[in-house]
């Protein structure tokens, strides 16, 4: 009966974040464990180069959200648990990246140096306690990864995105250029994230995730405005003269990515678990910021224009019970489009 199935899903629906929440407390768990020794170790030499905001970054944030989102996401997918060596290698991943970026965006390594890094990993020793911790988490994803050379390859493509974003500094970029690095950057992040699953990645799937991961960096442009304009870094959002247009634009990419969520060969009961995940953890979070983004446009009634605007007025607070309950609400009415 119709009405029975949709009292069912509602049911499973509102389940799903107490699952994401069990997912977080595992992960958290499991970096306490396996990698806050390492970031101790890594940071006895203490020379400078690793401060608070790193270590904040990899136990709070890409190490704890890459495998308790993302991770379990992939994991709902193929309805295989994650194995001890992906949970390993997806936390390393994520430890990586905000290392990573301080490199260019810090350290300003040198394109020779990065490249070192990146495809010379045993035969480089590091400067710096950051390079050194780096390497120690590549080292540990490579070793744990089903494929190696293709994490590399992954890898590689991630820093070519990175290097072609070095664009957005510049004082004018056309909407096309700035849509093609946004796009760019996020899907080669997601798959270079899906790279150390042992199934098999195919077509299908790779086309799905290129499209949601574009769409996870716009999310990302979106609850980064406020430092993005601080520091002169133009994206699809800091140019944006009118949030009703990039919100028509977030959810066309998002219905995007849906339809060729359907398209790949998994169940579609496990498609739904895998949007449902993102829904949770990234795409209903966006619109609560969408809304705040629009009343700030409305507040000052000279269209959208960030170089105008408060820190109060960008910045999206997601701890609040206020904003915490309407991204649930955002998530139910999410869930809608593909259950």
């Amino acid at each position: 009966m119709p009405i029975i199935q949709s009292i069912a899903r509602f049911l499973q629906t509102v389940q799903q974040p107490f699952h994401v929440i069990y997912n977080i407390s595992l992960q958290k768990n499991f970096i306490q464990k396996m990698i806050s020794p390492i970031i101790a170790e890594a940071n006895k030499p203490a020379d400078g180069s690793l401060d608070e905001t790193d270590l904040k970054k990899i136990t709070g944030y890409y190490g704890l959200a890459v495998p308790a989102v993302l991770g379990e996401a992939f994991c709902a997918l193929r309805r295989k648990k994650m194995t001890a060596q992906e949970r390993l290698a997806s936390t390393c991943q994520g430890a990586m990246t905000g290392l990573f970026d301080d490199f260019f965006d810090k350290q300003r390594l040198s394109d020779k140096a990065l490249e070192d890094l990146i495809n010379k990993p045993d035969d480089i020793t590091g400067t710096t306690a950051n390079e050194n911790l780096f390497l120690k988490f590549y080292k540990m994803a490579l070793a744990n990864a089903p494929l190696p050379a293709l994490m590399q390859d992954h890898l590689s493509r991630v820093y070519l995105a990175q290097l072609l974003s070095k664009q957005q500094a510049l004082p004018v970029l056309s909407y096309d250029i700035l849509n093609d690095i946004t796009i760019r950057k996020g899907a080669e992040s997601l798959l270079f994230y899906r790279s150390v699953f042992s199934n098999p990645l195919n077509h299908k799937e790779e086309k799905m995730l290129f499209c949601l991961g574009g769409l996870m960096q716009l999310s990302n442009d979106i609850f980064d405005v406020y430092k993005d304009r601080q520091q002169g870094i133009n994206t699809l959002v800091t140019t944006a003269t009118k949030i009703k247009t990039l919100r028509l634009q977030y959810s066309s990419l998002l219905q995007i990515g849906i339809e060729a969520a359907f398209k790949t060969n998994y169940a579609p009961g496990n498609i739904r678990k895998f949007l449902d995940i993102l829904s949770i953890g990234i795409f209903s979070r966006c619109y609560v910021c969408l809304d705040q983004l629009a009343d700030t446009e409305k507040k000052y009634a000279v269209g959208f224009d960030p170089k105008l605007y408060r820190r109060t007025d960008l910045i999206c607070d997601m701890d609040t019970a206020a904003n915490k309950w309407k991204s649930l609400r955002y998530h139910l009415k999410l869930s809608r489009r593909f259950h």
